[in-house]
């Protein structure tokens, strides 16, 4: 599941409702605005069974991002190798009986350049020898119904990793598919 609630602190109550009444194991989240790591964000979070994982903004106000995950499930944060410049991220490693897999969550803003496509093809190069189960998730703010120019060389840098698009109706009240779920898995038996 993924959330994009332009600050948690304002929100966490209905977005734990929500996560409650549909019983997610696991969720993204983009845009949390949480400024450190021990707030009453975080223990509304905990009250109801989850823990979270977040990186967030130092330098300024809004963005960052996290995962919610029930408490109990192996949950770690992994560590990419590069500090990326045109996305902010939080990557994790789920392991389960039958497969280890690799959920990134991403928050993109500004101009888009070829600098994002760039990195992320670089991002997609590491997680994808690291495991094979992953998936990223996130506000991209990408127009992938777009057919041409960094639009398209984004979804095409997906596609060559054999990722799929899961999101295919407007998530932005102007239109266009900015919110995204891509996933990649060579075990067909897990069940996402």
């Amino acid at each position: 599941m993924l959330f994009n609630p332009r600050s948690l602190n304002n929100k966490v109550n209905d977005v734990m409702g929500l996560i409650d009444d549909k019983d997610i194991t696991i969720a993204s989240i983009c845009e949390t605005w949480l400024d450190d790591d021990c707030n009453a964000t975080t223990s509304i979070i905990k009250s109801h069974g989850y823990s979270v994982l977040h990186e967030f903004r130092k330098d300024m106000r809004g963005g960052g991002v996290g995962v919610i995950f029930k408490s109990g499930l192996p949950v770690v944060q992994f560590n990419l190798n590069k500090t990326f410049q045109s996305f902010e991220s939080i990557a994790v490693c789920i392991r389960t009986d039958k497969t280890k897999i690799i959920l990134v969550t991403l928050y993109r803003t500004g101009a888009l350049t070829s600098t994002f496509s760039h990195e992320l093809d670089e991002l997609l190069s590491e997680i994808s020898t690291k495991s094979d189960d992953f998936i990223i998730a996130g506000d991209l703010n990408v127009h992938f119904e777009n057919t041409s120019g960094v639009e398209k060389q984004c979804l095409d840098i997906f596609t060559s990793y054999g990722m799929e698009k899961i999101v295919h109706e407007p998530t932005h009240i102007g239109g266009g598919c900015l919110d995204q779920v891509f996933l990649f898995s060579l075990n067909k038996s897990v069940n996402y």
